[in-house]
């Protein structure tokens, strides 16, 4: 395992060139490095599966604290608006992870090839993110998709065959039968999965609740309790944080002005949107923009 460990944290290290999230030449697959501690920060924690090899993290979810490190795997499901903070990481010794973004057809299709089993409802609270000790066949097929980089014919041919492997691995660790609830078609957890991708995707567009419910072939009340359950907040309020994370993504990483920003996200009143802003960012638009560009701080995982 140490053997495995060293050889991921060496690849990553020569990958992650830069601070924040490296693009290697693995089809959404990243190497993310952080030098340096920071405070906690709202963000838009990704759907993805991170491989942690050096250094740890503290991920909020409303009420839910999760703290990993590098004998850990996460593995959010869909996007989440989170508060999180590196907690161990210097330029001796940054923090640093393997990120692989998850794709919810790819998931149904391993899943679709496992057996079957008991992995039905329970009333056991089930939240979109999981955190669980790295096995040896994880780390294994980690170290190498990691050695596919330096090729890129063969990172780009074969790569995704090593992340469908890893997504195998996921699926049949100890995360994999409440994983599969996410995936397996007419279960209430995957109801409720595609209802949040549907709000990611046209965040520009108000939530319907009810028309949500009815599409959910739920009660109001029931909508709103498994939304709960899957994202720790309401749909209205997991929308409004996603908006206002993805305006400042725009004015960070994208140079739009705080009114160009309100409009892509669906807000028809700028006034409206800088007082929402301000009360979730502690900032104003402007301000906690430059605040974020000069610190070079990034507004995603």
């Amino acid at each position: 395992m140490n053997n495995l460990r060293d050889s991921l944290l060496n690849t990553i290290r020569f990958f992650a060139a830069v601070e924040g999230l490296n693009a290697t030449p693995v089809p959404r697959v990243y190497c993310l490095k952080f030098s340096h501690p920071e405070r906690f920060s709202k963000r838009r924690w990704r759907a993805c599966l991170a491989i942690m090899a050096q250094g740890s993290k503290d991920i909020v979810l409303e009420r839910d604290v999760y703290h990993c490190d590098e004998k850990h795997y996460t593995a959010a499901l869909v996007d989440l608006p989170v508060v999180s903070r590196i907690t161990s990481a210097s330029p001796q010794k940054p923090f640093l992870a393997m990120l692989i973004d998850l794709d919810p057809i790819i998931l149904s299709e391993i899943s679709a090839q496992l057996s079957e089993d008991n992995y039905g409802e329970s009333g056991k609270s089930l939240r979109a993110i999981f955190i669980g000790e790295t096995k040896a066949e994880m780390l294994e097929t980690a170290v190498r998709l990691g050695k596919l980089f330096h090729t890129p014919e063969d990172a780009r041919v074969v790569g995704p065959l090593v992340v469908r492997e890893m997504i195998y691995h996921l699926l049949k660790g100890s995360d994999g039968n409440a994983i599969r609830r996410f995936v397996r078609s007419g279960g209430k957890t995957h109801i409720i999965s595609k209802c949040i991708y549907g709000l990611q995707s046209e965040l520009n567009h108000d939530v319907d609740v009810p028309a949500l419910a009815k599409a959910a072939r739920m009660s109001r009340s029931a909508f709103f309790k498994h939304f709960k359950e899957v994202t720790a907040m309401s749909p209205i309020q997991y929308q409004k944080r996603l908006r206002l994370l993805e305006a400042r993504r725009l004015m960070v990483d994208g140079g739009e002005t705080a009114e160009a920003s309100a409009f892509k996200v669906g807000y028809k009143s700028a006034s409206q949107f800088s007082r929402e802003y301000s009360r979730m960012f502690g900032n104003s638009p402007l301000r906690d923009a430059v605040k974020l560009k000069t610190n070079g701080s990034g507004s995603e995982l």
